[in-house]
């Protein structure tokens, strides 16, 4: 498929969609959020703290735990 017919294509199906979800998709990928940068020392902390996830270091907790956590501090 050549590129003029892709462009036409994609918008004939923009055009079509009456999903809201699908067309804020095309959105966000046709338009992404601003690009941010880490300071070295932020990378460094995030390198730091995966090092020791993949260690097996510190506390990783399960979905159900978390959610389980939260309600116990709703019901108080």
């Amino acid at each position: 498929m050549k590129l003029t017919e892709l462009k036409v294509s994609l918008a004939k199906q923009i055009l079509e969609s009456e999903s809201e979800d699908e067309l804020r998709t095309v959105d966000l990928l046709l338009n992404p959020p601003a690009v941010f940068k880490l300071s070295a020392a932020q990378k460094a902390e995030l390198d730091r703290d995966f090092a020791d996830h993949q260690a097996g270091k510190g506390k990783n907790h399960s979905w159900a735990e978390v959610k389980a956590h939260v309600r116990s501090l709703r019901a108080k």
